[in-house]
């Protein structure tokens, strides 16, 4: 569990607009987090928060500097409270944030990821969560820590009673224990948050009917939309129901308001006959994870007709939160693929010039997404050097380099010009870049053709047969443009 916490912590004034979480119209505030951290002068930090808690999409909310004596101050509107995080070194660091707050945070020691790290694509950084200097007994985020920690503490010992046993009465005094210690604590944030955490374990444990727990759990209470544990708890409930039951009654009902209605109405109508639904916003909760689910199956749930439905839902729902989750489930599943166009963008070469992807349109190019400091890379473009001399009159190389800064990348680029005589082009400030192109780790490459479309997303590496495969692809592209022409000169005559 992430909310392990460096006991850190800051000094909250907060006034709480957001009754229970709900979502509800009010005046953005702001919120400010200030400290002082010597180890990370000099340095610019990025503060994100998570779009939703379906697709967990990092939005940046900015970036704040520290400067020469380790003082940093930045402040940031705020509508309610929620989760925010930056990335310090091998730390991923979590805060609850308030509106009209000031947090003075206290960093973690900094640690940074050794360069194998860095180069890992598969490498996760350790989740904790900062908390507040000076703390006040009844700060949240001191809160949050003293109940993760009672909580987690139990589980420990009491694992196999509670899971394995099931028994009820363990569950009980845990929550008699919960309730004692936190009794005088009121915060409708803390209270979501404490609740949800257990009623997910008395679901886990012992209450395993999925329609009386919608009932008894969510089908009166305002949704908290960003409350890790309630948001948590709706999907545990409703993870994967439809994916595993489109052929059950309720099961078929959804799915046919899905793919033959395309219809949030539909669905909510049908919906209406089971007791424990008869709420519009809980209805439509529920459709978004049955819809974030149906991707994962595709042969049953065609991934155009549930992104149709998405959309239907974007168009019609009155939730500005259920507006957001949709766009953001329909944006994960809405993934560059071969025949695409591909992404356009503007990336500056060693000298500082804009360089952008379309300035190659009418040639093959053969893009590498690199990085000067990765053994392999550097193998590549010993073989690149040799495939250049051949291929170059047919396919431009692009290599997009993701060096530690601006400065090694120019000047690894410099230094070896005359050897690697293609187009390099600094990739590490916009790394969207590599998001949208699917890049799951580097060097990766991707083949682009003459008319700025995709031909293939996950190219083979230079070293693994690149310039047979690219060969087959010239010749047939050579072939059907010939045929192509031909066809227009036709028609002309005509």
């Amino acid at each position: 569990m992430r909310y392990i916490f460096l006991f850190l912590c800051i000094s909250i004034s907060s006034i709480y607009h957001n009754v229970y979480g709900k979502s509800i119209d009010t005046l953005m505030q702001t919120c400010t987090i200030t400290g002082v951290a010597l180890e990370y002068a000099h340095m610019n930090i990025s503060v994100f928060q998570y779009s939703d808690y379906f697709t967990f999409t990092e939005e940046k909310i900015g970036t704040f500097y520290v400067d020469s004596v380790g003082e940093f101050s930045f402040s940031f509107p705020l509508r309610h409270t929620q989760e925010i995080f930056m990335y310090l070194g091998i730390y991923k660091c979590f805060l609850f944030a308030e509106p009209d707050s000031i947090h003075e945070i206290i960093l973690p020691p900094l640690v940074q990821k050794t360069l194998a790290e860095e180069l890992n694509p598969f490498y996760s950084p350790e989740n904790i969560s900062l908390g507040i200097k000076n703390p006040q007994a009844h700060d949240l985020n001191m809160q949050i820590f003293m109940f993760n920690h009672i909580y987690e503490s139990f589980l420990h010992e009491h694992f196999q009673i509670i899971f394995v046993l099931r028994d009820k009465r363990v569950v009980d005094v845990l929550e008699e224990k919960i309730d004692s210690v936190f009794a005088n604590y009121t915060n409708p944030f803390f209270t979501y948050y404490k609740n949800y955490r257990l009623y997910a374990l008395r679901h886990m444990a012992y209450q395993r009917d999925r329609m009386g727990v919608t009932k008894n759990y969510l089908l009166h209470i305002p949704p908290s939309y960003y409350n890790p544990p309630y948001m948590s708890f709706v999907q545990m409930v409703w993870k994967d129901y439809l994916t595993n039951n489109y052929m059950k009654k309720m099961g078929i009902d959804m799915r046919q308001s899905i793919i033959y209605g395309k219809s949030p109405t539909m669905f909510k109508e049908r919906m209406d006959e089971y007791m424990a639904l008869r709420n519009d916003t809980l209805k439509e909760l529920i459709l978004l994870q049955c819809l974030h689910d149906c991707f994962k199956l595709p042969a049953v749930f065609p991934r155009q007709t549930v992104l149709q439905t998405l959309d239907s839902l974007i168009i019609l729902s009155n939730i500005p939160e259920h507006r957001a989750i949709a766009q953001a489930i329909k944006k994960k599943n809405s993934l560059l693929q071969e025949s695409d166009a591909a992404p356009e963008f503007i990336l500056y070469n060693q000298d500082s010039i804009p360089i952008s992807l379309s300035k190659f349109q009418g040639k093959h190019v053969y893009i590498g997404f690199c990085r000067s400091e990765n053994i392999e890379c550097v193998q590549h473009y010993k073989i690149i050097e040799k495939m250049n001399k051949k291929t170059q009159k047919y396919l431009h190389l692009l290599i997009i380099s993701y060096e530690s800064d601006f400065e090694k990348f120019a000047t690894f680029v410099k230094n070896n010009k005359k050897k690697y005589n293609w187009t390099f082009v600094y990739g590490a400030d916009n790394p969207e870049i590599a998001e949208k192109y699917r890049v799951k780790g580097m060097p990766s490459y991707v083949l682009i053709d003459p008319n700025g479309d995709i031909s293939l997303l996950h190219a083979p590496t230079p070293e693994d047969n690149f310039q047979e495969k690219f060969a087959e692809i010239y010749l047939r592209w050579r072939k059907n443009e010939s045929e192509r022409i031909k066809q227009e000169q036709f028609q002309r005559q005509w």
